[in-house]
């Protein structure tokens, strides 16, 4: 019974440190005072607290605030540089690396290109030397590193975290979490890609206090993620979202998955690329003309330069994505989509294509309760989620 009650007592220290760890982060500046009455403490036990966090470095005095009678209180705040956490997002032609400091600001990004066929072994053995080599850099202490967070474009297992099947990449029953290990002596984090930007999305992004929203990626493949009721739904085995793999076309083109017509075999990057190169080919795109390294990019600058043929690409393209969103619309109930990836960068009438043929074929109701975005963030969105992993743990936050 002793040991029980010590336990419950040790548990509701770390309860209360933590809670008042988030308090001081999501209020920037905060005084003892202020915190006793926001969490029911006494102010004796908050000075406790805060105390143990000053010991361990987290949070400092930040000058003195305004007085409400009696002495002028003394104010704390996070220190930027205290702890950290790095994001990496891998997908089939790049990894991306995100430094994050406490207080969520980035302080470092990079990344490298990639190939289709390194196998995770390869991808490991690259990520783990620039995690070092970035520890280095900012000469970060054992034990201030919060955690690695690992974006990948793949389905990965609720309880044992592993990557069950990314196509793209050619991984099945890749335990990442146990192959990262040695890297040092921080957690590893691993989660999907689309997952991460709704994680982003949330706590820096557009959908800030959003309760019910989704993500849409689109670059290799595509992805969703989906918020509901404020917290991430996964499913029962955490592969919720997985909208790439919808069927469109049952006649459509052989997926990686297996299946044919899979929406991301007609709409995703890869998927576009190919059509181009084809119509390369057949003398159809006069303006671009290296077709062994063509990417989405070239194409949208091309359609942006008045090419009606890449144009059309596209517009074929978001109308399958149309599609798709109606049906998230009328199954899900958001009332908040965003596009993200390489979807941010569709020219304008693309996008408006890709929305109107939503809002057609959705059910009038809950289509006109949604809010059809492009991120704010760029193509950094799954870093930075797979960033936020380790601090949103520290701050208390299921994920």
């Amino acid at each position: 019974m002793k040991t029980g009650t010590t336990g419950n007592n040790k548990f509701l220290k770390e309860l209360n440190e933590t809670y008042i760890l988030e308090l001081i982060r999501s209020n920037k500046q905060i005084s003892k005072a202020d915190l006793a009455q926001l969490t029911g403490l006494s102010p004796t036990a908050c000075g406790i607290i805060v105390t143990n966090l000053l010991e361990k470095g987290y949070i400092s005095e930040a000058g003195i605030g305004i007085s409400t009678g009696g002495r002028r209180p003394v104010l704390y705040e996070l220190i930027p540089e205290s702890y950290y956490s790095i994001g990496v997002d891998i997908d089939v032609d790049f990894v991306r690396f995100i430094l994050m400091d406490i207080t969520g600001q980035v302080v470092y990004r990079d990344k490298f290109l990639s190939k289709a066929n390194y196998s995770a072994a390869v991808y490991i053995e690259l990520v783990e030397e620039k995690i070092k080599q970035i520890i280095h850099r900012y000469k970060i202490e054992e034990g201030r590193l919060l955690g690695v967070g690992v974006s990948i474009p793949g389905i990965i297992d609720n309880l044992t975290h592993e990557v069950v099947f990314a196509p793209n990449l050619g991984w099945e029953r890749i335990d990442l979490e146990n192959m990262m290990s040695g890297t040092g002596s921080f957690p590893i984090y691993v989660d999907n890609e689309a997952i991460c930007s709704a994680i982003c999305e949330n706590w820096i992004g557009c959908c800030v206090n959003q309760r019910d929203f989704v993500c849409i990626n689109m670059k290799s493949g595509i992805g969703s993620s989906i918020f509901a009721g404020g917290n991430l739904y996964r499913g029962c085995s955490g592969s919720a979202g997985e909208i790439g793999h919808i069927m469109v076309d049952p006649n459509g083109p052989k997926c990686g998955c297996g299946n044919y017509g899979c929406l991301e075999t007609l709409a995703s990057s890869r998927a576009m690329v190919e059509k181009a190169q084809k119509q390369i080919k057949q003398g159809l795109i006069a303006d671009l003309t290296d077709i062994d390294s063509i990417t989405v990019d070239d194409i949208i600058s091309s359609a942006k330069a008045g090419n009606e043929a890449t144009r059309v690409i596209l517009i074929e393209a978001s109308g399958y994505l149309g599609l798709a969103v109606a049906n998230l619309i009328n199954t899900i109930n958001p009332s908040k989509i965003v596009l993200g990836k390489e979807l941010d960068k569709f020219p304008e009438d693309v996008l408006e294509h890709l929305k109107n043929i939503a809002f057609a074929k959705a059910l009038k109701y809950p289509v006109s309760r949604v809010e059809i975005v492009t991120s704010e963030l760029g193509e950094d969105t799954s870093a930075l989620g797979a960033a936020i992993i380790p601090l949103k743990k520290l701050f208390g936050y299921q994920i």
